[in-house]
């Protein structure tokens, strides 16, 4: 089903692409561009990026590339524009239903894709609010600034005068989100988002459907004239995910070998071993996440390897697997953007053309393990094998055990 999903992305991203949907996206966002607030603007922008894509990689390369280049002209240190950058785009790529990785940790974990958004929101979106305010504190310190606007204007001219800019290009974007907050099924979802995306790609830019079915398989080439714009809309197609999918593939047959080669049952016995509570459960399972990316280099692998380990310890402790999923995402996902040597950060700081000095200022990257570890500690967000919800169990026994004393 993963595969699946990731498939139905990449046809997704190519048709938004000639159909004007991610143009359009990115041109109303460039219109609320402000000095005073570029920096956390650039955090939302990709954050929202990320979450209609379903891609960090893409977000990096589309809004974030020329958010930074923008925030650059502007004065703001490359590295704090890149931080912020990578920031927003993760959040997507934790929070996305179209994202891979959002698909593949339920997958690995043993649950499904919805429970596992619910479980990380109790992460997630305190960390993007904490997050918000800090950038929005950073960026402070250059709104004094002189601003350029040469470098938005040609893009906006650019982006009108090679589409058909309207309203009505968004309503793939959002029929996405709507229909996963009905929790419709995600395959459903994304096809009939394509279907309406072929439908609005047609009238709106006059594009004969042959040319949307080859940019489905092969992705989008953008043919502006203009660098920074072609360089930002040349992506998508099936033939865009065939890496990420065959990495899944290959890292699913290992795990099914170690699995039954007994590896990795010996390997939860040592863990159980070692793992006398829930919080230690769950702190032990971030620490295996950002292991195994440090160790590889790989987020999938980070997410894949101790998914298919630590599901029977989640079981036998007695805790839901979507907090097993929502674990790998807050250590493996993000994590790997802030590893010096993995494949994440050599992406981006190819793609934005900055040293890995950004990796401090990728505060997301911190603050969601951060709040996992006081969820851990709390019980917040922790629920039991059946669903139910650890912290109300507390709850109820504390107004019991105040019951009694004052009878």
């Amino acid at each position: 089903m993963p595969l699946l999903i990731l498939t139905l992305v990449g046809i997704l991203v190519g048709i938004w692409l000639i159909g004007g949907t991610l143009p359009t996206l990115i041109y109303y966002g460039l219109s609320f561009i402000s000095p005073r607030a570029v920096v956390p603007l650039t955090f939302i922008l990709c954050a929202l990026t990320s979450v209609f894509t379903g891609t960090s990689y893409g977000s990096i390369a589309t809004m974030g590339l020329a958010m930074f280049g923008i925030g650059v002209n502007l004065g703001i240190p490359g590295t704090l524009m890149a931080g912020a950058v990578v920031s927003g785009s993760y959040f997507g790529d934790k929070m996305s239903p179209m994202s891979d990785t959002t698909n593949v940790a339920p997958a690995m974990s043993g649950t499904d894709l919805y429970s596992h958004i619910h479980s990380m929101l109790y992460t997630t979106v305190p960390a993007t609010l904490v997050a918000l305010i800090l950038y929005v504190v950073l960026g402070l310190r250059y709104s004094g600034t002189a601003f350029d606007s040469s470098t938005i204007e040609l893009m906006k001219t650019t982006l009108s005068a090679n589409y058909n800019l309207h309203i009505i290009c968004l309503v793939p974007l959002v029929l996405v989100l709507v229909l996963a907050a009905c929790k419709v099924p995600s395959v459903l979802a994304m096809g009939i988002s394509a279907v309406v995306s072929i439908v609005i790609a047609a009238l709106t830019q006059g594009v004969a459907v042959k040319d949307i079915m080859t940019v489905a398989l092969n992705g989008y080439t953008s043919e502006t004239g203009v660098d920074m714009i072609d360089t930002i809309l040349s992506r998508g197609g099936i033939k865009s995910m065939t890496g990420i999918i065959s990495i899944i593939f290959f890292s699913g047959i290992m795990a099914g070998a170690l699995r039954s080669a007994g590896i990795l049952t010996v390997f939860e016995e040592l863990l159980l071993k070692m793992v006398k509570s829930v919080r230690s459960l769950i702190v032990t399972t971030l620490v295996f996440g950002w292991g195994m990316v440090a160790l590889t280099g790989n987020q999938m692998l980070g997410i894949i390897i101790p998914g298919q380990t630590m599901g029977e310890v989640f079981d036998k402790m007695n805790v839901h697997r979507k907090v097993l999923s929502r674990s790998l995402e807050d250590s493996a996902t993000i994590g790997s953007a802030i590893i010096p040597w993995s494949a994440a950060t050599a992406y981006i700081t190819g793609v934005l053309g900055v040293g890995i000095g950004f990796i401090p200022y990728a505060l997301l990257c911190y603050i969601v393990p951060i709040f996992s570890i006081i969820c851990a500690f709390t019980g917040i967000g922790i629920w039991d094998k059946e669903g139910n919800a650890v912290w109300k169990k507390t709850e109820e026994r504390g107004k019991v055990k105040n019951e009694v004393s004052l009878s």
